[in-house]
């Protein structure tokens, strides 16, 4: 894979059994080994950190993402830099989407919170609705298996050539 600095590159792991997406930005900085270095926000590190490629993709398949930014390179860079450290990292509302996002001028949303979130409330209000003897159990069953999907099939675009 050919990536250059300012690329976002997505890599697929899973949270248990549910499959999710990282999302890290290319460096213009490389390790010893040659190969670019990645800024990301991670739960992992609790903030934004530049760090080299085999430890943020920890040898999972990854690729480049379609994505499009509103910024120049040295803007886009510096901005992620900013954070380095200070980012407080939230799965809901400051995660790696939402940073790279915010990094690149663009609106901060993350389409694997909001698609998430979105089907299990909807299946909760499925299972309030049919379910004969609704459960708290089973509503939170329900949220999650839905959430889980959602997340699962919210996927990035790859970029073409």
């Amino acid at each position: 894979m050919v990536v250059q600095p300012g690329d976002v590159v997505v890599t697929d792991f899973n949270f248990g059994p549910m499959p999710y997406q990282h999302w890290s930005l290319v460096s213009d900085r490389k390790c010893g080994k040659g190969q670019y270095m990645l800024i990301s926000a991670t739960d992992r590190t609790g903030t934004v950190q530049e760090e080299t490629w085999d430890v943020v993709t920890q040898g999972k398949k990854t690729y480049v993402a379609d994505i499009q930014f509103n910024t120049s390179l040295s803007e886009l860079l510096g901005r992620a830099r900013t954070q380095i450290g200070s980012w407080d990292y939230c799965v809901r509302t400051k995660n790696c989407e939402h940073f790279i996002k915010w990094a690149g001028g663009l609106k901060v949303t993350s389409a694997q919170v909001r698609n998430g979130v979105g089907a299990g409330v909807a299946t909760v209000a499925v299972v309030a609705v049919l379910a004969e003897k609704p459960t708290a159990l089973k509503y939170l069953g329900g949220f999650v298996l839905a959430a889980g999907i959602a997340v699962a099939l919210t996927k990035a675009a790859e970029k073409t050539d």
